[in-house]
């Protein structure tokens, strides 16, 4: 279930926000402490949903300003209003929780225990106190200070579900973000999503449209396999947009999700059993491959691997980068024999060149201020190298921008002069944020073939997903997600 919090801050519009949650929600949180001239009686009759009742003290992150006693003859009051459930913190002073817990009415019992500043070691042992107390769900929320904390969680979902108890569980903060995702997956009785950016009660809440309607919490089957991007940051990505998607419209029950990652040998160790799958963003990419057992030759070649697979019951790594590029090129024409000038010699460059010198291009890289660092790259490639600034004797067949130069904020530059551009030349531009580049733009006008950067995020996507479940991709809609994404911007 996912359960959306209202949160005022104010009883008009929380009412507002109530009529907004119900295509959405499937159970509501009155946050009656962030409400302050709440009606609470007219709250939960225009819930149009159960409702969950909050009154959170401060110590527990919450911001009821009345003394414990004060804030449990509220939460009697909403007991005696009929209050489908209601939630106490495990702070609550003995006596005052056991008076709640032995005098509930017809309310269920949400009892409740936070740590806003880590996961702790003993959570398992908070766990069995809690089930020593005669509460009807349990709920314990941590603070993920490492990607690897979630698991303490998702351990504490299966101990539950195996002995028949209701437990809400997951991690706040960025590096909990994967538990709010799957925790209705490993057993939580529900996750909370907040109504939309800014309305938030707690570090880390998604918004309950993506979890609805991107990651599909409540309809992640048993067999669904995990897969994720590990970057850092990942917060950028937009691959939970275009392989959920993906998975959808294929039929597949898998789910995609960030894992924010420091540490890739720890990360690695600990997520390996929950996987079916990665991508690999920056800064792991070239230190992935030692956790892998395999690493296909021209990941090898290239230095680096975006995407992990399982293969002969081993992980192995591969890069679709350049094979991404390769497919894009390929709507175009062949790229055997013909002379591609390269611009740049970073890591896009490296993986795009390795492609197209195996697909048989005659390579030219072009440098601006590291020499040495293009002198490098074009040896191994068997390439010409030339600065930037003598590309204008060039007359290539395809040129390709593997530079930043463009990119959003800087849209008014571009990597080489509108002169350079002919009738009939491919011009591909790996920048794809803005949409259309000053480098596609000018290509148009001159009248070249061209593809913009969202074809090279597009196709490197396109070719994950098939390596992973060896389904074709919906190509047209992995493009429109990124579109639609991109438009938003």
């Amino acid at each position: 279930m996912i359960c959306i919090p209202i949160v005022g801050p104010s009883q008009q519009q929380a009412l507002q926000d109530l009529e907004r949650s119900q295509n959405l929600a499937d159970i509501i949180e009155l946050r009656m402490d962030l409400i302050p001239d709440a009606n609470l009686q007219e709250l939960m009759q225009a819930a149009g949903k159960p409702v969950i009742v909050t009154y959170r003290a401060k110590m527990d992150g919450g911001q009821f300003k009345g003394t414990d006693e004060e804030r449990v003859a509220s939460i009697r009051q909403a007991i005696d209003l009929g209050a489908p459930y209601v939630d106490i913190e495990t702070s609550t002073p003995g006596p005052l929780l056991k008076s709640v817990l032995e005098n509930k009415g017809d309310s269920q019992i949400i009892l409740s225990h936070h740590d806003f500043t880590r996961t702790d070691e003993s959570i398992e042992k908070i766990y069995e106190i809690m089930c020593e107390l005669p509460a009807d769900i349990l709920k314990i929320i941590t603070y993920a200070q490492d990607i690897t904390d979630n698991l303490a969680l998702f351990q504490l979902l299966f101990r539950a579900r195996k002995e028949e108890r209701k437990l809400i569980a997951f991690c706040m903060g960025e590096k909990g973000e994967v538990s709010r995702i799957l925790s209705v997956h490993f057993g939580s009785w529900l996750t909370f999503g907040s109504l939309e950016t800014g309305k938030e009660s707690a570090p880390g809440q998604i918004p309950a449209r993506i979890l609805k309607d991107v990651y599909r919490v409540n309809d992640i089957a048993s067999d669904a396999k995990i897969f994720g991007v590990i970057g850092d940051p990942v917060n950028k990505s937009m691959g939970y947009l275009i392989h959920n998607k993906a998975f959808q419209l294929t039929g597949l029950p898998h789910v995609y999700v960030p894992f924010p990652v420091q540490n890739v040998q720890r990360f690695f160790a600990a997520f390996e059993p929950y996987l079916g799958g990665l991508s690999v963003t920056m800064p792991h990419k070239e230190e992935i491959g030692a956790v892998l057992g395999t690493v296909s030759p021209q990941a090898k070649n290239i230095g680096a691997v975006n995407t992990v697979v399982r293969e002969n019951d081993t992980w192995a790594g591969h890069n679709t980068d350049g094979t991404g590029a390769l497919r894009a090129l390929k709507t175009k024409g062949d790229v055997a024999g013909k002379n591609v000038v390269i611009i740049g010699a970073g890591g896009t460059a490296k993986a795009i060149g390795h492609t197209l010198k195996d697909a048989g291009a005659k390579l030219t890289l072009t440098y601006h201020r590291n020499q040495k660092r293009g002198q490098k790259l074009a040896d191994q490639l068997g390439a010409r190298l030339i600065h930037i600034d003598s590309i204008a004797s060039e007359t290539p067949d395809i040129l390709i921008n593997c530079s930043p130069v463009g990119m959003t904020p800087n849209v008014k530059q571009t990597p080489c002069p509108a002169s350079v551009l002919k009738p009939g030349m491919i011009v591909f531009d790996s920048v794809y944020n803005p949409l259309e580049t000053r480098l596609i733009s000018e290509a148009k006008a001159a009248g070249c073939i061209t593809i913009p950067g969202i074809e090279l995020f597009v196709n490197q996507a396109v070719e994950q997903f098939e390596l992973w479940t060896g389904k074709t991709a919906p190509i047209d809609a992995m493009r429109q997600v990124v579109l639609d994404k991109l438009k938003e911007r």
